[in-house]
């Protein structure tokens, strides 16, 4: 198969974060979206910045990257999210996004393909 198949124009899909305590402290589902795929640089600024606790950083990715149902920004750069939303976003985010996994891109020399 050819690489190129694979790549295409990323789309927004919708992330509600349902935890329980963050529903009944708000009084309902909060609802944002993302890109279905980022760039490689966002993607290491975004898993760089949450192992070395650098919040300033996160705080300006999580700008870039929380959108509105119209694919806008949906935090105001002079605006912050509550603590309990900001961890939950960034851990939605995470899961959506996936970790970076380190795979072999060729075979093994000396194992033989299963």
């Amino acid at each position: 198969m050819n690489i190129g198949q694979f790549a295409k124009k990323p789309e927004l899909i919708k992330v509600e974060l349902t935890d329980p305590d963050l529903v009944e402290t708000y009084g309902s589902t909060i609802s944002f979206w993302i890109m279905d795929a980022i760039d490689i640089n966002t993607y290491f600024d975004f898993f760089k910045s949450q192992s070395d606790n650098d919040g300033e950083k996160l705080n300006r990715l999580m700008r870039e990257l929380i959108r509105n149902e119209a694919g806008e920004p949906a935090i105001a750069s002079d605006n912050i999210l509550p603590v309990d939303l900001a961890l939950a976003s960034l851990t939605a985010i995470n899961e959506r996004l996936g970790k970076s996994r380190t795979k072999p891109s060729t075979q093994e020399a000396g194992k033989q393909p299963e």
